[in-house]
């Protein structure tokens, strides 16, 4: 538990395995416990192995305590988020009952939602996040973001986030080319489209548009452009209204431009 604690999960599920085999061999119903936690530490980890493929773990696999934990393993290793998700709302095995393992809900759908994350966006060179959240089991947009930043920061994702237009754009290895591979169009329900990775990333209001640039039109680096092309045009026309020789004029027109900006 204190590897828990310091979220060294590799060690954990290493230190709970060891100690369920020594309950298994003294007998103590403990063990039991001790293979919740197993199961909780292999999925907080991420590990590729089921538990339950063991020697000593697999007679317990459909024993009456640990069914629920073998059916939420499994729909982890099979990205099954929705019954995931329904095996601990409805508290199945009364998984919630147990204090050490309600401690750990939030880092264990993170976990399970970073997995699907990252199936869903294999595909695509650019998605929304309306999607994203639908393939999430309707997470809401927000909570979608915050995988997405933790994905992108933690180098498990390369692209960025168009706030504006609400997707999410990979960036594309240039030297890959465009006509690699086959296009694909999943048109969503709100007009946005989502490309898969292999075509070219064109304008989502039109299949046949023009190629675009993969940080987009109205892309936060590109309106911050034209921002402070304003700002400077703005600066400009203030030096012209200072240097006047009508002074009210000048504090006039100055107030104005200071509305405008």
């Amino acid at each position: 538990q204190v590897c828990c604690t310091a979220r060294e999960y590799e060690s954990a599920n290493t230190a709970f395995f060891q100690a369920f085999k020594s309950y298994d061999e003294a007998g103590d119903i403990a063990r039991l416990r001790c293979l919740k936690y197993l199961v909780m530490a292999s999925m907080l980890h991420a590990s590729s192995i089921n538990p339950f493929d063991s020697q000593e773990v697999r007679p317990y696999k459909e024993d009456p305590e640990i069914v629920a934990m073998t059916n939420l393993v499994d729909a982890f290793h099979n990205n099954d988020i929705e019954k995931f998700e329904r095996i601990l709302k409805k508290n199945e095995g009364r998984i919630m009952d147990d204090e050490f393992i309600r401690e750990y809900l939030a880092d264990l759908l993170r976990t399970i939602r970073m997995q699907v994350l990252q199936e869903v966006l294999r595909p695509y060179t650019r998605i929304s996040i309306n999607s994203i959240s639908k393939k999430l089991n309707g997470i809401p947009t927000k909570d979608v973001e915050n995988l997405l930043v933790t994905a992108i920061l933690d180098g498990k994702l390369d692209g960025r986030i168009d706030q504006v237009n609400g997707i999410l754009v990979k960036n594309v290895d240039s030297s890959q080319g465009g006509g690699a591979g086959s296009s694909a169009n999943d048109a969503d329900k709100d007009g946005k489209s989502e490309t898969r990775s292999g075509s070219s990333v064109r304008n989502m209001d039109s299949g046949d548009g023009p190629t675009m640039p993969a940080w987009g039109e109205n892309s936060i680096s590109v309106r911050t452009c034209s921002a402070m092309e304003n700002l400077m045009d703005q600066l400009e026309r203030l030096t012209m209204a200072v240097t006047a020789t009508d002074s009210k004029s000048t504090n006039q027109q100055l107030y104005s431009l200071m509305k405008a900006t």
